[in-house]
Formats: C-alpha cells, sequence, structure tokens
C-alpha cells in the first residue's frame, strides 16, 4: 500500500540514551485549503554518503521505493543511463536497492537536500524496533526486539500478503463494535481511521452518507498520480487503540484510492489520533506500544 500525502521513549520504554535518537522532521501543510497539518515523517538518510530526506510509511511493505523524476540530463555513455545499486542508511541500518539515472541524478543536485527522494517501508525496518517520539519529533532504532517482555505492549500482526516486507496491523476497538484489525500506517499522518471501501465507511459513521454537507467535508488529493475525492466526518462513538481510550476519532474514505487489503480491516490507522504520544513497533517481537511521553527532565 503506498500513499500520496505530498509530501506523516524515554526510558519508560527502554533505556536508551540520548545518542539512540536521531531527530525527524514533521512536513506540515494544508490538503485542500484545510487547517496546516502534520502531513508527514521525514527522516534524515544518506543515499550512497549522500545526505537526502525519506519519508516514513509503514503502509508500504517495501524496503525502498524512489519518488519522483529527476529533469533530464546528458547521458556521456550507455552505461551511464542503466539503474546501478546504491546503499540506503539511516540510523545504522544499511539496504541496498537499485535505482534508475533520474534518481542518481538527484544525488548531484539539491533535490537530494531539499526535497524527498524516497520512501521507507516496512521492509527496512523488519530486523529491529522502530521508538517514534510523536511530539518531540524524534526516532530511535534497536537492531532487535524490545517489546517481548513488556506487559503492556500489544500484539502485532504482521500480515505478509506480498513478496517483500509486511503490513502492520493493529486491533482497535470502536465503541458497540466488535474489536477488529487496522493497518497502522505512518504515512497516513493526517488521518484518523480512513476507512479503505464504502462499507467500512459506513460501520465507521454510523451509515452516514457520501456525500458533502454540514458534517462531512469532501476534498481532493493527488495520490501516485491521481486526483481522488475523499470524504471525512467524526467518527460514531469512541474508540480504544493500543489499550487506549481515543475520543473524537476523525473517518476518512478516498474514492478508488486502489488498496484492497486480502484480510478483513476496519480501516487504515493514521497518525492524528495518536496526538504526541510514543509509538514503538517490534517486527521481529511481533509486539506494539502507545505510551505517554516521558516527562521532560528538569
Amino acid at each position: 500500500m503506498r500513499h500520496a500525502l505530498p509530501l506523516l521513549f524515554a526510558c519508560l520504554l527502554w533505556p536508551a540514551h540520548a545518542a539512540d535518537w536521531q531527530p525527524f522532521l514533521w512536513h506540515t501543510g494544508s490538503v485542500d485549503g484545510g487547517p496546516v497539518e502534520r502531513l508527514a515523517i521525514v527522516l534524515p538518510i544518506t543515499v550512497d554518503g549522500i545526505a537526502c530526506n525519506a519519508q516514513l510509511d509503514t503502509g508500504a511493505n517495501e524496503a525502498v521505493i524512489w519518488h519522483g523524476q529527476a529533469p533530464a540530463v546528458a547521458v556521456a555513455t550507455p552505461a551511464a543511463a542503466q539503474p546501478r545499486k546504491v546503499l540506503v542508511e539511516f540510523a545504522g541500518l544499511r539496504s541496498y536497492a537499485s535505482a534508475a539515472p533520474a534518481v542518481l541524478a538527484q544525488l548531484t543536485s539539491d533535490a537530494c537536500k531539499i526535497g524527498v527522494i524516497a520512501t521507507l517501508g516496512n521492509a527496512f525496518f523488519e530486523q529491529g524496533t522502530v521508538t517514534l517520539d510523536l511530539g518531540g519529533a524524534r526516532v530511535a532504532y534497536a537492531p532487535q526486539s524490545l517489546l517481548a517482555n513488556d506487559p503492556n505492549a500489544q500484539p502485532l500482526f504482521y500480515a505478509r500478503w506480498a513478496s517483500t516486507g509486511g503490513h502492520t496491523l493493529v486491533e482497535v476497538a470502536q465503541a458497540d463494535q466488535p474489536a477488529g484489525y487496522a493497518l497502522l500506517d505512518t504515512g497516513s499522518a493526517r488521518f484518523g481511521l480512513n476507512a479503505t471501501s464504502a462499507a467500512e465507511w459506513a460501520t465507521l459513521t454510523n451509515n452516514t452518507p457520501l456525500q458533502a454537507g454540514d458534517k462531512v467535508r469532501k476534498y481532493s488529493i493527488r495520490s501516485w498520480g491521481r486526483d481522488i475525492d475523499c470524504y471525512e466526518t467524526r467518527a460514531a462513538g469512541d474508540f480504544t487503540v493500543g489499550k487506549q481510550p481515543v475520543a473524537a476519532m476523525q473517518a476518512s474514505y478516498c474514492v478508488d484510492q486502489g488498496f484492497r487489503a486480502p484480510v478483513r480491516l476496519i480501516g487504515v490507522l493514521g497518525l492524528k489520533p495518536l496526538g504526541d504520544r510514543v509509538l514503538t513497533i517490534d517486527y521481529p517481537g511481533r509486539r506494539w506500544k502507545l505510551a505517554e511521553p516521558a516527562s521532560p527532565t528538569p
């Protein structure tokens, strides 16, 4: 699953040292004339040692997904026009990915410094644990399971329905409805629960019609080269996410968004309802956790 947002710990979780943390950038903006919001988490990476930026997207199963196309450049020889492997690094993680000439051209321009060259998906991180301090705008990675013995952690279903990586599914409960699984998607930073079908929208909103009105906002977003219509309203009832109560959940539905899960979901869970909490995803331990941020040190 890929999203088209334009470019979405502390000692209470484990004894992390300051050096374990890396700052990230909240990319913010307005969607179709709406308020300024958090749209994406942007990580500092290097590609063949060159400083670049990448979006963190747990809605994507692949390790590295390149963005955009650079302007045409002169090609000296046929060999120069061929894709080649490049080394992508972040927080001690190293992954090789094949890059086309248009991507390689960005490495020698300012595009790599001021834009977002790629998305990093689950396959990039699946050998360890990622912790996001959403309020502190920082991230940590550990190359092992950290939540296996944590009594406050919740089960994580790492669904593998593609040849590479997987999808992170977590339990979400809606008032008066049986608990179900939602796809935990850091790429949906501005969303609450995003329905993937009209039926999911109906359940989330107590059969609210899919039409603009006093309680339903209609807007358009560009998703991987296509303009698609979206609807948004307050979901019916309160929710529990990661055993934590979440009130005033936002429900959205983007029509014909191109994603169909082979398992039954109640929607795609974005970061908006998580606020400034600390989110930990333990891939090898198949556990995840939401926690309140630690109090700042005096």
